[in-house]
């Protein structure tokens, strides 16, 4: 049986305001951003109580080449008592295997790790895909529901993702 979804707006300091709260467990976003003057968005992030994030931004989008991880990020979240993994969605380049592959990853993630959790990439695109995935991999959706869910309630509109979505298959 799907589980149940309740989606309302969050007020953390991410990109665009693209902040979804799902349950009162699973936050959605965009990239975590500093509004100055102010505080660290990471440090807001483990006041509300969120124990881990999840990345799915790609290494190339950090801003020093070959750094698989955004190491500000990082060390922001783990002095704020933040747990954190990237599990990376390029925004080209996978084939339908790859995509597969890292959805089940970062669905497996979500499923696992202590919660609340917040996945994010710069967006707010790829986190819904990876949620997406989640609910399709353990939460009793189909890929048509799993995308429609992410389409109308989260941030999901990339073609693409929303193709592989539809085309995924996690391993039995």
């Amino acid at each position: 049986m799907p589980i149940a979804l309740t989606v309302t707006p969050c007020t953390l300091p991410v990109a665009g305001n693209v902040c979804f709260n799902i349950n009162a467990t699973y936050y959605v976003t965009a990239q975590p951003i500093y509004v100055w003057p102010g505080t660290s968005p990471y440090q807001i992030i483990g006041q509300a109580g969120i124990v881990n994030v999840l990345s799915v931004r790609d290494p190339e989008e950090y801003i020093l080449p070959l750094t698989p991880v955004d190491l500000t990020e990082v060390s922001q979240l783990i002095t704020n008592s933040v747990a954190t993994t990237t599990v990376p969605f390029p925004h080209i380049s996978m084939t339908q295997a790859q995509f597969n592959q890292q959805a089940f990853k970062a669905a497996t993630v979500i499923e696992q790790w202590a919660k609340p959790i917040l996945i994010h990439c710069s967006t707010g695109d790829r986190a819904s895909a990876a949620f997406a995935a989640f609910l399709i991999t353990y939460g009793g959706l189909t890929n048509a529901e799993a995308v429609q869910f992410a389409t109308t309630k989260l941030a999901l509109q990339n073609p693409q993702f929303i193709a592989w979505l539809q085309a995924y298959r996690p391993p039995k």
